[in-house]
């Protein structure tokens, strides 16, 4: 399936990502775009018949390590670099807004 890059396209993908372009790196991205897409193209033509669909190039395994307790800084020392704290918690700005308050 060929996907068609348009201005309108580069236009809305620049708004997703939340960038003001000019018209000049419209024309820009659009080339870009284009030879992105004709590069991944080019693999639609690999022949992939005989290749396992699970195959990994690379041998890999999970590696465990023992479960085992170590020494850590106490409730205190931890504390001790907040820039605010009221034990035994951390003192953070409020970020949320109740219905109807300012700049909710």
């Amino acid at each position: 399936m060929a996907i068609e890059v348009t201005d309108d396209l580069v236009r809305h993908i620049a708004g997703l990502s939340r960038l003001a372009i000019s018209p000049a790196e419209v024309a820009e991205l659009k080339s870009h775009f284009q030879k992105v897409l004709a590069f991944i193209a080019a693999f639609q033509d690999l022949d992939t018949s005989d290749v396992d669909p699970t195959f990994f190039s690379v041998e890999a395994s999970n590696v465990y390590r023992e479960d085992a307790s170590r020494p850590s800084l106490s409730g205190e020392e931890v504390l001790r670099s907040a820039p605010e704290a009221q034990p035994p918690y951390f003192i953070v700005p409020r970020i949320i807004m109740e219905a109807g308050e300012e700049g909710a």
